[in-house]
């Protein structure tokens, strides 16, 4: 194995860095997540918060270069009112996919199926002001391709759209995620629901001169009452809380982001380095093997000398052959 050879191994093994994705063809936020994974036949993919995480902190490169530029709230039009956010990516002012993000309810096997948002509401009757009623929360990132974001969401459906001006990083969403499911990771009736943590998210995702603007879609009382939600005194209390950390840990993040963008480029020079020491020692060879033959055919030259066994006859060096001719 060459040097320049070793090295890409080297460097493959111990950081594991994939390399910029190339321009060449349509990139997709599904292969930057997770490059190398075939589409699966259902072109959505879902991420619990920290698998998002993950995917971000290990994914390819150019992940840290997008940023998102649109987020919708949209509400299901039954009787679960279930709330729930969508955003766009963009990388190089091209679209690359877009994300859902949702608070749901953890049905596993422990806590048994029962428990639905529409028998959650029905409890808030007699739960009155009391939030007592709390479940593991299971909140969800469900990615999907650009030409596929009708499986994340109804048009009808849609409450609000804000446009991200300047556009937070990707890293934004995965932050705001982060924090807000550390703080509260239950959820509760009147705290810690979906449009709860829809609200929140948004807070911290958007900064203060961001406004949502309503949907054509959506009747002017609907809007008021989203407003209502969203102005909540709250929630606001709530995202003022949290901001320290959401940033805390954004910074984290664009750190950790950093370091693989530093590493790599280290890896790059490091391989570019072992080409130019591969290149010079071929160009080393090569001169010495060009200075075997001129040497081989001067030795041929000389009569008497056997070129082939420039040794038997005492002449090691063409510098040798010149001597002995000059005391001729």
């Amino acid at each position: 194995m060459g040097l320049k050879s070793f090295l890409r191994s080297l460097f493959a093994h111990r950081w594991s860095l994939p390399s910029m994705a190339t321009p060449n063809y349509e990139l997709q936020l599904t292969h930057l997540l997770q490059p190398g994974v075939s589409e699966p036949l259902d072109p959505r993919r879902f991420f619990s918060i920290t698998g998002l995480e993950g995917c971000y902190l290990n994914g390819d490169l150019t992940l840290y270069e997008c940023v998102i530029t649109d987020l919708w709230l949209y509400k299901k039009a039954n009787l679960s009112n279930h709330e729930y956010i969508v955003l766009k990516v963009r990388y190089n002012a091209s679209d690359v996919g877009f994300l859902r993000v949702e608070r749901t309810i953890d049905r596993s096997e422990e806590h048994g199926s029962s428990w639905t948002v529409s028998t959650i509401s029905s409890t808030s009757s007699t739960a009155s002001a009391s939030s007592s009623v709390a479940i593991p929360a299971k909140d969800i990132i469900t990615l999907c391709t650009t030409e596929n974001m009708n499986l994340l969401a109804v048009d009808e459906e849609r409450i609000a759209h804000a446009t991200l001006n300047p556009p937070p990083t990707f890293a934004a969403v995965v932050a705001a995620c982060l924090v807000v499911n550390r703080e509260k990771p239950f959820y509760e009736l009147l705290t810690g629901q979906c449009y709860w943590f829809a609200g929140v998210v948004i807070r911290l995702i958007c900064d203060d001169h961001t406004k949502p603007v309503p949907s054509d879609t959506r009747k002017e009382g609907e809007w008021q009452n989203f407003v209502g939600v969203m102005s909540d005194a709250k929630m606001n209390e709530k995202a003022r809380q949290l901001r320290s950390g959401y940033i805390a840990t954004l910074t984290t993040l664009h750190d950790q982001a950093n370091t693989r963008v530093q590493e790599s480029r280290r890896a790059e020079e490091a391989v570019r380095r072992a080409d130019e020491a591969e290149r010079k020692a071929e160009e080393a060879e090569r001169k010495a093997e060009d200075f075997q033959r001129r040497y081989n055919e001067l030795l041929a030259s000389v009569p008497g000398i056997d070129s082939r066994s420039p040794r038997s006859h005492g002449h090691d060096h063409p510098l040798s052959v010149k001597r002995e001719r000059m005391n001729a």
